[in-house]
């Protein structure tokens, strides 16, 4: 367990297993992170990937959810690259249109500010 001095968020980085070695990525550059069986993908901004050999479980705790949220159980979004939001599903900015899991759509709704929602109700 963590000391509750100690940050969750510690750094903006991480290094991920790449080949006979380790590749060191930037948090804020990963778009989204797909669930494929025992593999997790990391998809980039600039369309790079990583395959890891581990459970989405194992990578959600280590990122901040005030920028990553899970919206499907096989996907989890950098929500700084989500260009459009819409009833059941968000386009990210490379054109990727993910469904929005039910369990998952209110989590995602509280995330964002919607303008002029108090006027839409009258």
């Amino acid at each position: 367990m963590k000391a509750s001095s100690e940050c969750l968020y510690p750094t903006d980085v991480f290094l991920i297993s790449c080949g006979m070695g380790c590749k060191r990525i930037t948090v804020s550059d990963i778009a989204y992170i797909e669930a494929m069986k025992d593999n997790c993908i990391i998809h980039m901004v600039d369309g790079k990937r990583y395959t890891q050999s581990c459970p989405m479980g194992d990578i959600e705790p280590e990122l901040n959810p005030n920028m990553f949220k899970r919206i499907h159980r096989s996907f989890i979004v950098n929500i700084r690259y989500i260009d459009m939001y819409y009833y059941g599903h968000v386009v990210l900015e490379n054109g990727m249109e993910v469904h929005i899991g039910d369990k998952y759509r209110d989590a995602l709704k509280s995330s964002f500010h919607f303008w002029g929602s108090r006027n839409r109700n009258k």
